[in-house]
């Protein structure tokens, strides 16, 4: 996915720590969402990425729909790890950690360029 063709990132005034991404093309179009909590486990069929997410805004399908929607989560699984890629390339690997300080948490404000997906 391409920024500005198939999505951009929209900075809220009221909390600069906050990224939302508007998705720009296809069955989504019009959907404003922010990733949560980011996670990688590694299983037994290898790493799985978990991820939380809100649907901010949505033309045309309801943000509860969405929510629960497998291939819309699939979606947005699919453009988090090619962000979190195109950060990996560029070695810009940054690490926002919670009170664990064991565990890290991939959050944070996704900056307004890419490089890098995550700042702390």
């Amino acid at each position: 996915m391409i920024e500005g063709i198939d999505y951009c990132f929209i900075y809220p005034k009221s909390d600069k720590t906050i990224t939302h991404i508007k998705l720009l093309l296809g069955e989504y179009k019009g959907v404003v969402f922010k990733y949560g909590k980011v996670k990688i486990t590694e299983e037994d069929d290898g790493p799985h990425l978990h991820f939380a997410f809100d649907v901010l805004e949505s033309p045309d399908i309801k943000p509860k729909k969405l929510m629960k929607d497998v291939q819309f989560k699939t979606y947005l699984g699919d453009m988090l790890i090619g962000l979190m890629s195109d950060n990996i390339d560029g070695d810009i690997i940054d690490e926002t950690r919670t009170d664990d300080t064991e565990t890290p948490d991939l959050l944070g404000r996704i900056p307004e360029k890419s490089p890098p997906l995550l700042e702390g």
